[in-house]
């Protein structure tokens, strides 16, 4: 069997949010190209075999980290690597000097944003830096409301509490997630309407809060098992939830606030982060450069932005008291800008077209 012209190397004997991205990379430059998958442990040893074989690109999914782990190993077995598209995000406003200078063993780097794309080049890197979206799986689009299922109990809260159901996610770095910020936007809005409660989706879990939360630290009033969600689950989630308050200081993407979009759900917004690309203007809200994202990280070194408390408590009074209004506003935004430019289709389609530059 002939070597394939791309090569995609993720990681595929850990799970993590690189690698779901990844296997939606994959299947869709399939409909395109050949492609073989390699486990990112793998990286040293199928590079140096297939670049001797064949015309082939790599594309790297994280490329940071790989390149930091295996730098010395692929100079011992190849010299320097060539052939190399690396694709990963920008954390934060800024990439380290250290970070630049790996970025010098790719041709051409892809990022999902303009955010990632801006730092890059902010920050020194000099090969092509190249925007592919994620994207939207097509039933997220098409499918009726979600029937209650894994998250039936949460389904029931709602419909006996009376509650509008406010959304986060929490699964990584609460800082640039933005903890701190969800829970004084929670609590304040509790304060001056007492009819919502917030949904904090974890690693493990959704926690769900009817009293205002201190630190996390609060016992909530419902805790339902989530680990690892599958697409349908995901969409249940989205479907239940009333409001998505996106209170990320940074971040290459934020993908399940372009989920919650798509399933109908106004999203809240800091003004000037990479979500900037496909939410709404009305959505966004004032706010200010953070402090650095994420202290000693050796490749995001890097601030975000922060959203003014009071401007996002302002607009998700305006949300709630006219919700049917913000969701008709969505599905416009959706017909408009998600449709077309933010499916995994799509995506697929212009990732083509940067390894078709390259081979």
């Amino acid at each position: 069997m002939p070597l394939a012209p791309a090569f995609y190397v993720y990681p595929m004997s850990r799970w993590v949010s690189f690698s779901y991205i990844a296997e939606h990379h994959v299947r869709e430059l399939r409909r395109h190209l050949r492609v073989e998958v390699v486990d990112e442990g793998a990286l040293a040893a199928v590079m140096a075999v297939a670049l001797r074989a064949a015309r082939c690109v790599f594309l790297l999914h994280p490329f940071f980290y790989p390149m930091q782990v295996y730098e010395a190993r692929l100079l011992r077995k190849l010299g320097r690597p060539e052939r190399v598209i690396g694709v990963d995000v920008a954390d934060s406003d800024h990439v380290s000097a250290e970070g630049v200078r790996l970025t010098g063993y790719a041709e051409a780097m892809v990022v999902p944003s303009t955010f990632s794309r801006d730092a890059y080049v902010r920050s020194g890197v000099s090969v092509p830096v190249h925007v592919v979206p994620h994207g939207v799986p097509e039933p997220y689009l098409s499918s009726p409301p979600s029937r209650p299922s894994r998250f039936r109990e949460l389904a029931d809260y709602k419909a006996r509490s009376g509650r509008r159901l406010l959304q986060v996610w929490l699964l990584h770095s609460g800082f640039r997630k933005g903890e701190d910020l969800a829970y004084e936007v929670f609590n304040r809005l509790l304060r001056e309407r007492g009819d919502v409660a917030l949904a904090v989706r974890r690693p493990f879990a959704l926690e769900v809060y009817s009293e205002e939360v201190d630190a996390g630290r609060l016992r909530p009033t419902l805790s339902i098992p989530a680990g690892r969600l599958s697409e349908g689950e995901v969409m249940e989630l989205m479907d239940a939830c009333d409001a998505y308050l996106l209170s990320s200081r940074g971040g290459g993407f934020e993908h399940p606030p372009l989920l919650a979009l798509a399933r109908g759900e106004p999203v809240v917004a800091a003004r000037g982060g990479a979500w900037q690309d496909y939410l709404p203007s009305w959505g966004l809200v004032e706010s200010r450069r953070s402090s650095v994202l994420l202290p000693g990280n050796p490749i995001h070194d890097g601030c975000g932005v922060e959203m003014e408390v009071e401007a996002a408590v302002g607009r998700l009074h305006e949300v709630l008291d006219d919700l049917e209004g913000h969701r008709a506003k969505v599905r416009e935004h959706v017909e408009s800008r998600i449709r077309e430019g933010f499916t995994w289709r799509r995506a697929g389609e212009l990732l083509r077209d940067v390894v078709l530059r390259y081979l």
